[in-house]
Parts: C-alpha cells; structure tokens; sequence
C-alpha cells in the first residue's frame, strides 16, 4: 500500500472538488493513503483522536454507545466523505465510534497539520471548514431522526406536547 497521494486523487473527494490545486499540493504532502479490513473499529467514543479521514472507496458506521444499551449506528459515511471531524473543531476526544462495514480505504490527515494550512490560508479555511460544518450538520440531523425512531411515540403531537406545557390540555 505505497500509493501516492496526488491532487487527482484528492479531487475524489467531494469536499476537496473546488479547492485551489496549491492547497491540494500541500494537502497531499502531509497524507498518506491507508487501508482497513471489514469490521474494523478505527476509533472508540472518547479516545484521543488527531487525524481526519477523507474515505476514498468502502463505508464507516458512526454510532454512538451507551452502557446498559450497546451502540447505535446513526449514520453510514462512504465514499467521498469526511470522518474524524471532531479533531478539525479542537476537540481531542471522539465523539463516536467508528466501525468500517467493509473493506474501506481513505487518505489519512494530521489534523493540527490540516488546521495549520486552515490558518496560514484563510479562503482554504474557509472552504474547508464550511465542509466540515456540513458534515457535522448531516451528522446532527442523522442523530435528529435516530432520536425521533427512539422517542416517537413516547410524546403525543406538538401541539398536545405544548398544551401539556401550558396547563391547557
């Protein structure tokens, strides 16, 4: 598994698709392509995390896990997608676990490496932080409707739910 990572390879993914070929230079001077069986858990929820994936072929379950319940997958990540988010925020812990559903391969990022060129580069910053807000909202509304699966019919409608507020129900 020796294979370059070049700005072709990059524009595989769709984050990086209109991103400037300098910052796609530079991007793929700090990365390194690395491969994962099926089944294998990349990270736990709150263990130190400091790279950023960029998933080129195969898909990652994201799930969250609670003592007494198990994990839940919330969402499924695959090709062209970003995962290991949490470090590009400043957190070092992760916020879920990640489990590849089959064999995946995916350019591996040193995040402090990724927020550096964030920095130094302001419209690449930007850029790539507006996908990485992207990513968070898709993950916030998969855990949206997870909850709604959970919680629906533990709550009547919206309005029966705001008139047992009020006191008018």
């Amino acid at each position: 598994m020796s294979e370059q990572v070049t700005p072709e390879l990059l524009r595989q993914i769709r984050c990086l698709q209109e991103i400037d070929e300098k910052f796609l230079n530079q991007i793929a001077a700090m990365a390194r392509v690395v491969e994962f069986p099926a089944d294998k858990v990349l990270y736990r929820e709150g263990q130190p995390l400091s790279n950023i994936y960029l998933i080129l072929s195969g898909s990652v379950s994201i799930e969250i896990c609670a003592a007494g319940i198990g994990c839940r997958r919330i969402m499924t990540v695959g090709a062209g997608d970003l995962l290991g988010i949490t470090p590009a925020v400043g957190q070092s812990l992760s916020t879920g676990t990640t489990r590849t559903l089959a064999p995946t391969q995916a350019i591996e990022l040193n995040a402090s490496q990724v927020l550096t060129l964030c920095e130094h580069n302001p419209r690449f910053g930007y850029e790539f932080m507006r996908q990485v807000a992207l990513a968070i909202s898709q993950r916030l509304n998969a855990t949206r409707l997870q909850l709604l699966d959970v919680f629906g019919g533990e709550q009547g409608t919206g309005s029966e739910a705001d008139n047992k507020s009020r006191g008018t129900a």
